[in-house]
């Protein structure tokens, strides 16, 4: 299965698709490939992507987000505890 009916309804509404920047993500809780053609060219399917700093992933499940929020948090206060102790 394809789905090309993007590239349209975005020309209606003034908007031109960059191929060369954009990627597809299907959200299924298994793998599935889902040709999205753009230009006639196909976007590259993807399994992640971060979007304005938060972890996306094809599953939905948000386990390697926390992770990474949790390891970013857990960098900022051993920083912090490296400081001079009194």
């Amino acid at each position: 299965m394809c789905w090309s009916g993007l590239q349209p309804k975005c020309e209606v509404a003034g908007m031109r698709i960059s191929t060369s920047k954009s990627k597809a993500m299907v959200l299924d809780r298994k793998r599935v490939a889902c040709p999205l053609w753009v230009g006639g060219e196909v976007l590259p399917q993807v399994e992640e992507f971060k979007y304005l700093g938060v972890l996306f992933t094809s599953e939905g499940k948000m386990e390697r987000e926390i992770d990474r929020r949790i390891g970013a948090a857990s960098m900022q206060l051993c920083g912090q505890c490296t400081g001079p102790s009194w």
